[in-house]
C-alpha cells in the first residue's frame, strides 16, 4: 500500500528525454540546470523522491518542486524565472538633470558635489548616473564589454567602469592619456600625473600588490605584474591560455570549476585557499577570490584576485591530488562529512586521506595537522 500523498505522474517523450540528457551533460557550465535535469530523469525512471534526493544530495522537497515544475511547464520550467530587480530609486528626470549639468560644465571643470547639490541627490548617486550613461554609450559603440577592450597599442584596458568625459568637456579630453605599461612606470616619480579615471584605474590594476586576473570562460584575458610574477610567467605568455595551466592537475582544475560554478551562480562571488603550480613545477598555497559579471553564466566574464600564502603556509610535503583537495578543505575547518559532500566522495574516503596526511606530516591530531598545513606547526 502506497504511503503519503500521490505523486504527480511523469512520462517523458523522446524529445524531452533528449533535451534533459543534453542539459545533464552541461554540468560544467550550467550546474543548476544539470542538477534539475538529473532530478527529473530520476523521477521519470520511477524512483522514489527520497531516493532521487539522496542520489543528488538535495532534499525531497526540492525533488518534488522540480518534478511539479516539469509536469507543469516542461523543460522550460527548469530555468529560473526572470526577476525584475529592485525598483529604481532615481527617476529619469533627475538623471537627465545630472547629465545636463555635466555637459554644461565650464572648460575649467566642475565637481561631483556641486552637481549633486544642484540636482538634489547624493554624490554617490551622481557617480552611478554617470557610470550608467557611460555604459549605455559604450554599448552603442562596440559589442565587446568595456572591461576587456584593448587599446591600439595592445595593452589591456582597465577593469571596471569609469566616468569618461562628454563631447562638451574639451578640458577633460585634453587631459586624457593612454595608460602606460608597467615597464614604463618603474618608479613613483614616473607615476601618471593625470586626473583621468581610466588612466588611474589602469595604473592601479597593473601596480596592485596582489595578483589580479581577468578571464573569459576560464581563459586568461589579462593579468597584472604581481600575478605573472607569482606564477613565473610573463603576461604575454599567459594571455589566451586556459587557467588549467596554473593547476597541479586537470582533475583539480575541473573540481574547483564545478564548485565555483555553483557558488557563483548563487552569490556571484567565490573564494577559497588552494594549492597552485608555478612555471617551474613547484606548488604553493594561495588565497583566491573572484567575482562574476553574470550569475547565469559566471565563467563568461570574471575578475580574480590571487594572494600568495607561501611565506606563511609553505608546501613542504609531496601530496597526491586528492590529498591536496582534502587539505584545502581541512584548513577551512570543515568536517569529514562536509568535505565528502563538497568532493562527492564518502566520508570514509575523506578520513582515510586525512589519516595519510597526518602520517606524512608526522602529527597525532587533526588540530596539529591543520596547524602544519597553515604554517603554524
Amino acid at each position: 500500500m502506497q504511503r503519503g500523498r500521490p505523486k504527480i505522474g511523469l512520462v517523458l517523450s523522446d524529445e524531452e528525454r533528449a533535451a534533459l540528457r543534453a542539459l545533464e551533460r552541461q554540468h560544467d557550465t550550467q550546474a543548476a540546470l544539470a542538477l534539475r535535469a538529473r532530478i527529473v530523469l530520476g523521477c521519470a525512471d520511477g524512483l522514489d523522491n527520497k531516493v532521487v534526493a539522496e542520489r543528488n544530495e538535495v532534499t525531497p522537497h526540492t525533488v518534488a518542486k522540480w518534478r511539479a515544475r516539469f509536469v507543469e511547464s516542461g523543460v522550460e520550467g527548469l530555468s529560473d524565472a526572470q526577476r525584475t530587480g529592485a525598483p529604481r530609486s532615481i527617476p529619469d528626470s533627475v538623471a537627465a538633470t545630472v547629465i545636463a549639468e555635466m555637459q554644461a560644465a565650464p572648460p575649467s571643470g566642475t565637481s561631483i558635489r556641486r552637481i549633486a547639490r544642484r540636482a538634489n541627490v547624493s554624490a554617490s548617486s551622481v557617480v552611478r548616473i554617470l557610470k550608467n550613461a557611460d555604459r549605455r554609450a559604450t554599448a552603442d559603440r562596440v559589442e565587446q564589454p568595456a572591461e576587456f577592450q584593448r587599446r591600439a597599442g595592445g595593452s589591456p584596458a582597465a577593469v571596471g567602469a569609469s566616468v569618461r568625459a562628454s563631447k562638451a568637456e574639451p578640458a577633460l579630453k585634453e587631459r586624457k592619456k593612454t595608460p602606460r605599461q608597467i615597464r614604463d612606470l618603474p618608479t613613483e616619480a614616473q607615476a601618471p600625473a593625470t586626473s583621468d579615471p581610466l588612466a588611474d584605474l589602469s595604473f592601479a590594476f597593473q601596480m596592485a600588490p596582489v595578483g589580479l586576473l581577468v578571464t573569459r570562460q576560464r581563459v586568461i584575458v589579462s593579468c597584472n605584474q604581481a600575478f605573472s610574477e607569482m606564477f613565473g610567467y610573463s603576461a604575454e605568455d599567459l594571455a589566451g591560455k586556459s587557467v588549467e595551466y596554473l593547476y597541479p592537475t586537470r582533475d583539480e582544475f575541473q573540481h574547483v570549476g564545478k564548485r565555483a560554478m555553483v557558488v557563483m551562480q548563487q552569490h556571484g562571488f567565490y573564494s577559497d585557499d588552494r594549492i597552485m603550480r608555478k612555471v617551474d613545477g613547484s606548488f604553493f598555497w594561495c588565497h583566491v577570490s573572484g567575482r562574476s559579471f553574470n550569475r547565469d553564466d559566471p565563467f563568461a566574464a570574471a575578475t580574480w584576485c590571487f594572494e600568495d600564502l607561501s611565506k606563511v603556509r609553505p608546501v613542504t610535503t609531496k601530496l597526491t591530488p586528492r590529498e591536496r583537495e582534502v587539505a584545502q578543505f581541512l584548513v577551512t575547518g570543515k568536517s569529514s562529512k562536509q568535505i565528502a559532500r563538497d568532493l562527492h566522495i564518502s566520508h570514509r574516503t575523506v578520513e582515510a586521506h586525512r589519516v595519510r596526511l597526518m602520517r606524512k606530516y608526522a602529527v597525532a591530531t587533526v588540530g596539529e595537522l591543520i596547524a602544519k598545513l597553515i604554517g603554524r606547526g
